[in-house]
């Protein structure tokens, strides 16, 4: 079974901060529309606090997401079950993510670029 995740680059929110680490680091926290796309293809809308972390070649996302009308049921997905993340910055793939939905309806989890 191979479970997608579909997330939305629909709309940033009008609180986007940006700012550049010490590290050298741009670290970038939004609010976006995002969503989960079940084994039976069905479409749960979420939104999702969102931290972008961009550090030379490396990009890294953290989320928390609450979903919008219904809850799906409780999974923990990762790359190595055939799990995919897209972001909701720009859209692009993730090479590799892991993230939980919890049994309270939360969505939480990571995903490298």
């Amino acid at each position: 079974m191979v479970l997608v995740v579909t997330m939305c680059a629909l709309a940033l929110s009008a609180g986007v901060q940006t700012a550049n680490g010490d590290n050298g680091a741009t670290v970038t926290r939004a609010t976006l529309a995002s969503g989960f796309v079940d084994e039976n293809n069905v479409f749960y809308p979420a939104t999702c606090d969102e931290t972008q972390v961009v550090n030379g070649n490396q990009r890294k996302e953290t989320f928390q997401c609450t979903f919008d009308a219904a809850v799906p049921a409780p999974i923990v997905c990762d790359t190595s079950i055939g799990c995919v993340w897209f972001s909701d910055f720009d859209g692009a793939e993730a090479t590799q993510t892991h993230f939980v939905i919890t049994p309270s309806g939360l969505m939480v989890g990571w995903a490298l670029f």
